[in-house]
């Protein structure tokens, strides 16, 4: 979950985002989010502050973001994620997971094997909360001379926390249009002009973007031609996410807030307070994809 404070620019690379929802805005990040239903217990809370302060002292990362948490059918994972340099235009996170001990561990790096292995298995069920159980497919009864053949590299639930977590951050990781600029050099920095969308801006897909490497047509084809329209556009926004509608925009009676939620990946939610530089996003789900999206609009 993060949220922002625009910080000036100046000849030391700044960190990749604006200041995140990591410790010290934690609290007021889960305020915004609590009207879906998004809230950990006081318990949890005081758990989650406890393992990421240790996790940042640890790994000395640029900053200790929280991502959300993973329900489990015995037990859940709380999700954090660091963010570090990366040789590319984009920064780099690094995911982190924890059981109810919140002892933050790193989540494995898949190999494209790993992760064709998993969608082999065709998995729709829910995590179990074990990261050492063994996967396997899900054979309904009568179906079992129709099972998928059991594949011949062995692969965890916890490689599969590790997909799913990436799945969703790259279809989610909301933020604001302009919060963020490239310099001379094509390192995307926190915007110094940023103050916020205005509550009109607010509510349109148009202005807001994906936090991650482009990969939409439009995209890829300014990046290539590395022309004044690449820096204005180079981040996919959310309007042209498919399937049209996956989107759900609220504006509050006041104004004050606007919360976009993913009709894709039903748990995700991410918030702006207009006219300021607050901003962020947090996921609190099954992490089951809505496949049927497409059919229900």
């Amino acid at each position: 979950l993060k949220s922002s404070t625009v910080l000036p620019e100046n000849p030391i690379r700044p960190p990749p985002f604006l200041a995140k929802m990591d410790l010290e805005d934690l609290e007021t990040g889960l305020r915004a989010v609590s009207s879906g239903g998004f809230v950990l217990s006081c318990e949890e809370l005081t758990s989650v502050q406890a393992g990421l302060t240790l996790l940042k002292a640890r790994e000395q990362h640029q900053a200790i973001c929280f991502w959300g948490k993973i329900l489990g059918k015995d037990a859940d994972y709380y999700i954090a994620y660091g963010l570090q340099e990366s040789k590319d235009d984009y920064p780099a996170k690094c995911f982190f997971y924890s059981g109810e001990d919140f002892e933050f561990k790193v989540l494995p790096c898949l190999t494209e094997e790993v992760g064709e292995t998993i969608t082999m298995l065709q998995l729709t069920s829910p995590l179990t909360g074990c990261p050492s159980t063994t996967l396997e497919p899900t054979v309904e009864e009568g179906m079992e001379n129709e099972a998928p053949a059991l594949p011949a590299l062995k692969v965890t639930e916890l490689e599969r926390l590790s997909l799913l977590v990436q799945e969703i951050d790259f279809d989610t990781a909301v933020v604001p249009k302009g919060a963020h600029s490239l310099t001379d050099t094509r390192v995307i920095v926190p915007s110094n002009q940023f103050r916020g969308l205005d509550p009109a801006q607010a509510t349109s897909l148009a202005n807001y973007v994906h936090f991650r490497p482009p990969a939409s047509v439009a995209s890829l084809k300014a990046h290539a031609a590395n022309d004044l329209e690449y820096y204005f556009n180079f981040l996919d926004p959310l309007s042209d996410d498919l399937p049209k509608g996956c989107w759900a925009v609220r504006q509050d009676p006041t104004g004050a807030l606007v919360t976009l939620r993913s009709l894709t990946w039903p748990g995700y939610l991410a918030f702006h307070v207009p006219g300021t530089t607050r901003f962020g996003g947090v996921y609190f789900g099954s992490a089951v994809k809505n496949t049927d999206l497409a059919f229900l609009l």
